[in-house]
């Protein structure tokens, strides 16, 4: 069963609909129910994901710089690493400063912010120790060097001095 509705859009939702009309090419009311439906969608998807992480997900996977790894297959190239060449780890520290960067650029500066984004490609679960020391604890001890040459690198000529220690199972950051 249909059911009338008249509501009264303020300028800002009504520019958007005139956005989206040209392009999904109905009437208003067929956007409104897409929109709906979408939005039904999203709050389904957050039940499980908060919107932030999706959003890192789209900005890692969408410009098809990063891959989906298996928890398995990451533990696997890791134990085949082992401890791997000095010319591995240098490569894994430029990456990290190079990130930097990146997440520079696209306005993620604040070391918190940094972590937490990181945090999104599950090599870590972040615990914050105060404002200004953070615990690493890695998903996959194997996988410990590698964090810990990326952030070595990424903290590098970072605007404060960041100290990094690796402690096995954990990472420690720090801001002096």
């Amino acid at each position: 069963m249909a059911e009338r509705l008249s509501i009264s859009l303020n300028e800002e939702s009504s520019k958007i609909i005139q956005k989206y009309l040209p392009k999904y090419k109905g009437s208003k009311a067929d956007l409104i129910r897409r929109a709906l439906l979408c939005l039904d969608k999203c709050e389904e998807i957050q039940k499980t994901v908060d919107f932030e992480t999706i959003e890192a997900y789209i900005d890692y996977l969408g410009k098809m710089e990063h891959v989906i790894v298996d928890i398995s297959h990451w533990k696997v190239i890791f134990n085949e690493i082992g401890e791997g060449s000095n010319k591995v780890w240098e490569q894994v520290y430029k990456i990290g400063e190079e990130h930097r960067k990146e997440y520079y650029d696209k306005g993620i500066r604040n070391i918190r912010k940094v972590l937490e984004h990181v945090e999104k490609t599950n090599w870590y679960k972040l615990s914050v120790d105060s404002e200004d020391c953070y615990t690493l604890i890695l998903t996959v001890t194997e996988a410990g060097k590698f964090v810990y040459n990326f952030f070595l690198g990424f903290f590098k000529n970072y605007p404060r001095k960041v100290e990094i220690s690796d402690e096995g199972k954990k990472i420690r950051i720090r801001v002096i």
